[in-house]
């Protein structure tokens, strides 16, 4: 341990003074140590600097490290530090898993902060295998024909993956990787298949795609499913451009309290593994919070992926209770977000980080002020932020929930999107999504054949025209490539006499 003295100095912090108005306040630096990716058997250190920048001599009680073996202190602080003094004491790491945290746990007699947290974080340098999208949905398709889905077999991990075997289990499915196997993807790469099905007979088909690699998990799958059915006779595709590609993203998730959204709740929570699968598969660096009480305190803190039990902690967030704003959304995501900045929910707001508002509600938006007067005050608190909407539908809602006013005109403002919460799967509105986060794209794939001469296109609600149709892709192609955050919909007749 090495020992420094400092000046005592003004901080302008809040006391709260003892019988002679003088208190010692303990701050330690950094309250957040990131160790980076390490090999195994190496070790990392960093120093923490404690400081009493009070005015009365600091009595320290406790101090324990709380996680796994791969981290540990390499000397303890004094029992005392008189005001203005400063310590350093050093952590180390050294990896037994791919992302592991611990905290440093200091107590003493400072009466504001009797207890203070340092979060340690560290990685080790472990492949891991994502696939994208997860899980595989290649939509509805009419008998007989072919439909295929684009798949991307991504390393998420910090060191180089070796895929040695792909391969599909499922009646009427196949799999075409572009690369031969086995292949090594470097750390943020990824190599490119496609899963195709064809079969003549109606029904909900499901596959399970098995990957095997050196990803220390051992083989990794996805479920990939289709619908065989007539084709509909009109149909409606729609896509929000990103505005990416982002690295970081900060998700707030507010979700309504009142007691018919019970059921709601639970499928949000069933859904946050595949959200996350998918953000790690977009190479998305994600932290979480879920706030649904007054304060816009996170209820279970700052979720990450250094959290082992990150699902089960957002399943009990969900569940956190409510206050009198339950059903104002953007009132308790503007207040979250306030206290991101020194608050509760202080180190929530990353720089250069994407900002993701997922709202969940079967009311409309029920701020005080409406949803003209906060989505702009939220965007002032979060510039880069887009708002998804899980809500009753417009205009008429669903026999379940009343139409989502407020929630998707907010959406519509920051470039988000929206979703219906009265359908049973969520799975879609997860990917879409993580989809904000990529570059804008230059096509609307459809999800069914046009009768070319119905084909129509509007990009935010306006009849467009520069674009085409690419009768090889079924898909319309961009003339003119849309902004980040604008709509693009396609309204068309079916053609029942041609297959994708």
């Amino acid at each position: 341990m090495v020992l420094a003295v400092v000046a005592c100095s003004e901080t302008g912090l809040n006391r709260d003074p003892g019988a002679d108005g003088f208190v010692p306040i303990l701050e330690i630096e950094p309250m957040i140590v990131e160790f980076g990716a390490a090999a195994e058997g190496e070790e990392i250190v960093r120093t923490l600097t404690a400081t009493n920048v009070g005015d009365e001599t600091l009595r320290i009680d406790g101090q324990s490290l709380e996680g796994p073996a791969a981290f540990r202190m390499l000397g303890e602080l004094p029992d005392t530090l008189v005001p203005g003094e400063s310590v350093t004491v050093d952590a180390a790491f050294s990896p037994v898993s791919q992302m592991s945290a611990a905290d440093f746990v200091v107590t003493s007699d400072a009466p504001a902060t009797p207890e203070v947290r340092v979060s340690l974080r560290g990685a080790g340098l472990y492949p891991a295998l994502r696939i994208v999208p997860w899980p595989i949905d290649l939509g509805s398709v009419a008998p007989g024909c072919e439909t295929d889905e684009p798949v991307e077999l991504v390393n998420a991990g910090t060191a180089p993956l070796s895929i040695t075997s792909a391969v599909i289990v499922g009646e009427g499915f196949a799999w075409a990787p572009e690369v031969t196997l086995p292949v090594t993807v470097a750390p943020g790469e990824g190599v490119g298949g496609v899963v195709s099905f064809t079969d003549e007979s109606s029904g909900s088909k499901a596959a399970t795609l098995y990957v095997a690699s050196d990803d220390p998990a051992g083989v990794t799958v996805a479920p990939a499913s289709v619908t065989v059915e007539t084709a509909p006779d009109e149909a409606n595709d729609h896509l929000v451009q990103g505005g990416g590609p982002w690295e970081r993203v900060d998700v707030l998730v507010y979700v309504d309290q009142s007691g018919s959204m019970v059921d709601d709740q639970a499928r949000l929570a069933s859904n946050f593994a595949t959200f996350v699968y998918n953000l790690e598969g977009a190479l998305a660096d994600w932290q979480a919070i879920v706030v649904t009480q007054d304060d816009g305190c996170g209820n279970q803190g700052i979720i990450s992926p250094y959290d082992a039990d990150a699902n089960a902690l957002f399943a009990a967030a969900v569940r956190g209770g409510g206050g009198v704003h339950t059903e104002a959304g953007l009132t308790l995501t503007e207040r979250a977000l306030q206290e991101s900045t020194g608050g509760c929910n202080a180190g929530f707001l990353r720089d250069e980080s994407k900002v993701l508002a997922l709202e969940v509600s079967d009311e409309p938006e029920q701020s005080r002020q409406g949803w003209e007067t906060k989505t702009p005050a939220i965007v002032a608190l979060a510039p880069t932020i887009s708002i998804a909407a899980i809500v009753g539908p417009t205009p008429k809602g669903c026999s379940t929930a009343d139409a989502g006013y407020g929630y998707v005109e907010a959406a519509t403002m920051t470039g988000g999107d929206h979703f219906s919460i009265c359908e049973a799967d969520w799975t879609d509105y997860f990917v879409s999504t993580v989809d904000l986060l990529e570059p804008p794209s230059d096509r609307l794939e459809l999800s069914w054949p046009p009768v070319p001469e119905s084909l129509a296109v509007s990009l935010d609600g306006d009849k467009w025209e520069k674009w085409r149709w690419d009768p090889e892709t079924n898909a319309v192609i961009f003339d003119e490539i849309p902004s980040a955050g604008q709509r693009v919909e396609a309204d068309y007749d079916v053609d029942h006499s041609v297959c994708l």
